[in-house]
């Protein structure tokens, strides 16, 4: 945890000279999210989640340049399906997977004084505090990683410098986490972990004070 935040520190040092204008505010939210596998042994419908938390945006006057990072609680559902039923394809669902997101942005503001456009981009990193497995006995497990890192690429609307509303396409780094079909491993007479991994499409708004 401390290197993170080493790495966070560090990485918001670059873009904050002295004199960066800084405004504190609320991050809320709701983002669609689906599973993607390494093989087509299952598939995952899109989910809907949400997050919401403090953020913290700071500015270069006159340059529009600056930073933004956030502290999110997040709840995602997953939706997984099962293609390796011999009958038919199985849906299992779970909505109460539960996460810290801390996403950090270089952002770029312009336009009028009173409404303008940005642009942001920056890795986000994000700690699962739920449980670490998920199974279906006689189907499937499905392990999840307890730290995950991606990046995203996002940009929005902003109104007289207190309220900014974007959307952003979250893209991963590394695996969500592995899944293991038990119908599958029993064909391949071995055992092998698939790997998952989740995107996401998020729409936020942030009011400043």
């Amino acid at each position: 945890m401390k290197r993170y935040l080493t790495i966070l520190l560090l990485t918001l040092s670059t873009v904050l000279p002295a004199g960066a204008q800084l405004r504190l505010g609320l991050d809320v939210g709701v983002d669609l999210s689906h599973v993607s596998f390494d093989k087509a042994i299952a598939d995952s419908k899109e989910q809907q989640g949400f997050f919401f938390g403090p953020k913290l945006k700071a500015t270069i006057p006159m340059l529009g340049l600056g930073a933004d990072v956030a502290l999110r609680y997040a709840q995602r559902n997953v939706c997984i399906i099962d293609d390796m039923t011999s009958v038919e394809r199985q849906t299992y669902l779970n909505d109460h997977m539960s996460y810290v997101e801390v996403p950090v942005n270089i952002r770029w503001d312009f336009g009028l004084p009173a409404l303008g456009i940005y642009i942001a981009t920056g890795p986000q990193w994000d700690w699962y505090i739920g449980e670490g497995s998920w199974t279906s006995v006689g189907q499937f497990q499905a392990n999840f990683e307890h730290s995950v890192y991606s990046w995203n690429i996002g940009a929005g609307l902003w109104l007289f410098n207190h309220l900014d509303i974007g959307i952003a396409v979250n893209i991963p780094l590394t695996k969500q986490g592995s899944y293991i079909s038990d119908a599958y491993n029993a064909l391949r007479k071995a055992t092998e972990e698939i790997q998952m991994k989740n995107h996401a499409f998020q729409l936020s708004l942030d009011f400043y004070f």
